[in-house]
């Protein structure tokens, strides 16, 4: 039997995307909160997982959570039957939009920990 091994997610960014979303403040004279929306132009990263979810993240802020979940690093490969962590096997990138594919980010300062990739060429 043929062993199902996907990476554990995929990071894709950033772009430059426009993202609305809704700004909170206190109005000073009533003391009552304020809602307004906004759009603006931001980078975005895009995280797919290999059973259909996925997380986008937005600007600074964005980056810095993505950088504390650890999806700015090269994912390591798991076995989609039993969710074991593997070191053999699989298409790393094998879910997810395949025309995003050209924008993955990685980064391998955790070399020990990380799994090789297929070129794009």
């Amino acid at each position: 039997m043929q062993r199902k091994v996907k990476a554990r997610y995929r990071t894709v960014g950033p772009k430059i995307e426009k993202v609305t979303y809704k700004l909170h403040s206190i109005d000073e004279e009533t003391k009552s909160l304020q809602e307004q929306e906004v759009t603006e132009e931001m980078k975005t990263w895009m995280v797919y997982f290999p059973a259909g979810h996925s997380i986008r993240f937005c600007g600074e802020r964005g980056w810095k959570e993505l950088v504390k979940l650890g999806f700015h690093l090269r994912p390591r490969m798991i076995d989609m039957d039993t969710g074991d962590v593997v070191d053999v096997g699989g298409d790393p990138y094998d879910f997810g939009p395949a025309e995003e594919i050209s924008g993955i980010v990685l980064d391998d300062s955790e070399e020990g920990d990380q799994t090789p990739t297929r070129k794009k060429g």
